[in-house]
């Protein structure tokens, strides 16, 4: 790896989905000025009908836009009339996307890209682009979500998980989208050819989180279906040996990311990556380390480690206390 040379200009069309977060649309367009996309999509979702401060704050919002986008004459707004969530919301902006586009890189209004995400995005969203095992490029290791030492030959390694914290992909992978959940709803033996990417403890915290995911009356996320549909299509994605984006959305105004820990307001780095085309593999070991960053509260709450033994113990005292709170909760009552 080498320091990176700046004044990049990036190849691909961006979209970002943006709602009532004018701080974070400002830094996420300030990023956006160095490396100047020459398209621009921007997606809004509308206000809230029963939010006091949505209208104001989505004004300014469209303020900054108009303010700050200004190194491009090829801008194009979609402004949603209600609003739909951090369900519908991006997902029919990311439809709307590939309506006009055959590729592209993916960014919410709380991801903050370096200038290095975009030199990667460009580079394999043209190496892979004729390859349909590969369904997406994401940009986010922070934490890291996996350590230097698991990228050896290269500088990036392939998942089975989406990480979207500033992703890209193309429109022939997108529109296989799936938002059906209904086979989650099945036992883990039932899915266990589905699951063939974690080890076999894994599968249960896997079944158990698409589950929840499938039962959920109000679905205010797309990122499982997308999960979902990757695994009933054998798709990859691929992750950064070096955290490319930085989330900054974490606070009151967050729906899901609310309570900071390791991934918070991760570092980037700046530097070459070494991206030569290599076989198309996925490590079990390292699919079952992502499932513990990305959905047990393990890693925040009682151990941050890559060892799987200590890990499972991890997950199952944090389990165990789950349901004795529960228990005690029901008792006291």
């Amino acid at each position: 790896m080498s320091i990176l040379k700046h004044n990049y200009q990036t190849n691909s069309p961006v979209l970002i989905l943006l709602f009532n977060r004018p701080e974070e649309t400002l830094r996420l367009i300030k990023s956006l000025q160095i490396v100047r996309p020459n398209k621009v999509y921007i997606n809004i979702d509308g206000p809230r009908e029963n939010s006091v401060d949505d209208n104001e704050r989505v004004r300014k919002v469209k303020k900054i836009i108009k303010d700050y986008v200004n190194w491009t004459s090829k801008i194009y707004i979609n402004t949603l009339e209600k609003n739909y969530g951090c369900g519908d919301g991006p997902r029919l902006g990311i439809d709307w996307f590939f309506k006009n586009e055959e590729y592209g890189i993916i960014l919410e209004d709380d991801c903050i890209p370096g200038e290095s995400f975009f030199r990667f995005c460009d580079s394999l969203l043209t190496k892979y682009a004729d390859d349909k095992k590969i369904w997406l490029i994401s940009g986010d290791n922070g934490g890291p979500i996996i350590s230097a030492e698991h990228f050896k030959e290269s500088d990036f390694l392939f998942t089975r998980i989406p990480l979207i914290w500033g992703w890209a992909t193309w429109r022939d992978r997108w529109i296989k989208y799936d938002e059906d959940l209904e086979l989650w709803k099945k036992s883990v033996l039932k899915n266990y050819n589905k699951l063939n990417h974690v080890k076999f403890f894994e599968k249960f915290i896997v079944s158990r989180v698409t589950k929840l995911a499938s039962k959920a009356e109000n679905k205010n996320f797309w990122d499982f279906q997308l999960y979902s549909t990757m695994l009933q299509n054998q798709g990859y994605g691929i992750i950064p040996k070096n955290n490319l984006i930085s989330n900054i959305g974490w606070g009151d105004l967050a729906t899901h990311t609310k309570k900071e820990n390791n991934r918070s307001f991760s570092n980037i780095v700046e530097e070459e990556l070494i991206l030569e085309t290599k076989e198309i593999t996925s490590s079990k070991r390292i699919n079952s380390l992502i499932t513990y960053k990305l959905h047990t509260n393990v890693t925040d709450r009682y151990i941050n480690s890559e060892n799987l033994f200590f890990l499972r113990v991890g997950y199952i005292v944090s389990r165990a206390t789950y349901h004795i709170k529960y228990l005690f909760n029901v008792i006291s009552k």
